[in-house]
């Protein structure tokens, strides 16, 4: 066994109350794990029965976080506990059959698993099965971003979106404001995922607020602008600093303005929302216009969230009044 596995504690168990607040003890918790790429590392746990509450948040960076290990070989045969809590969670959210695509079978023996190809294609099923959800209290079931993938496209204009503006059609603004953020988390990471990574967007709200959360484990935020920054830094908080300034891209000399996470930023300090993100050693934190940074556990690819609340909100136009002419933001991904 090599020094790394030694070095890694074997039972990986995220806080009790696995909140936003929270997330930043398991991924400074668990960042080793992908250091453990293709090395079907023995004997490690997922201790997920001692969780008492898990938000949004917490659910999908679990399943992130088990679809990773188990796509990159991270463990060999790894155990998994999971109490009723949990389960209804991930009910609740829309992630009970993906995340049963991948811990499916993992008691049995090698010789009744299944084939890799049938068992990839089991996976890619379910993760185009996911159903939008919306009732008094709205959930929108997790979401497939691929990139060049109509059916992905189709299904964010025809029945997320729509869903949306028929929940919050007594106000104009609200639904304009929920759709900008929509379309500038997904453009952030179509931007930043260089290679399909599995994207999956969620959101979850009612009347009083919206919290929205992405998540990847591809080419993260970091990565990306490292090389495109002129002061060449390489610590991960300030370019996470840098990446939500204005005019600030990943794809210089393109039709990318580098506006998106700005657009965010300032859609979250005028409202008087949350806006968390993590890429790959670095945290970014505005909570209602405070502002801070710093390093953290290394998260492979990018997690974005923010939630919102809707007394006050705020649209493009309240931001770039002088340059609204200028911008082309219609919500169409097609």
């Amino acid at each position: 066994m090599s020094t790394l596995i030694y070095l890694f504690n074997k039972k990986i168990t995220p806080p009790k109350y696995f909140t936003v607040t929270s997330i930043i003890n398991f991924i400074n918790d668990s960042d080793k794990v992908f250091s453990l790429a293709g090395k079907k590392a023995k004997g490690f746990k997922l201790e997920l029965s001692r969780i008492k509450s898990a938000s949004l948040l917490g659910v999908l960076v679990v399943y992130k976080f088990i679809e990773y290990t188990s796509k990159s070989g991270c463990f060999l045969n790894p155990r998994i506990s999971i109490n009723d809590v949990m389960e209804k969670e991930f009910e609740k959210y829309g992630f009970a059959n993906l995340i049963n695509a991948f811990i499916k079978g993992r008691d049995k023996d090698d010789k009744e698993i299944k084939s890799n190809e049938e068992d990839l294609n089991e996976k890619e099923r379910e993760y185009k099965r996911l159903k939008v959800s919306i009732g008094d209290n709205f959930i929108i079931a997790p979401q497939a971003l691929l990139r060049h993938d109509q059916y992905s496209k189709d299904k964010l204009n025809k029945e997320y979106l729509p869903q949306i503006q028929r929940y919050y059609r007594y106000d104009e603004r609200i639904v304009k404001m929920i759709f900008l953020v929509f379309s500038e988390v997904l453009l952030n990471f179509w931007e930043h995922a260089v290679e399909d990574s599995n994207s999956v967007i969620v959101a979850n709200g009612n009347k009083q607020f919206i919290e929205i959360a992405c998540a990847d484990s591809g080419n993260g935020i970091v990565d990306t602008l490292k090389s495109v920054l002129t002061n060449q830094t390489s610590d991960p908080e300030v370019i996470l600093q840098e990446a939500v300034k204005r005019g600030v891209t990943s794809k210089k000399n393109t039709n990318h303005m580098g506006y998106g996470l700005w657009i965010l930023n300032e859609i979250v300090t005028r409202c008087g929302g949350r806006m968390h993100i993590y890429s790959q050693g670095g945290y970014y934190y505005n909570n209602e216009g405070k502002k801070r940074s710093g390093k953290c556990g290394y998260w492979q690819g990018s997690i974005v969230y923010i939630a919102l609340p809707l007394h006050k909100p705020i649209t493009l136009a309240d931001i770039l009044a002088e340059d609204i002419n200028k911008m082309d933001l219609k919500i169409n991904w097609v």
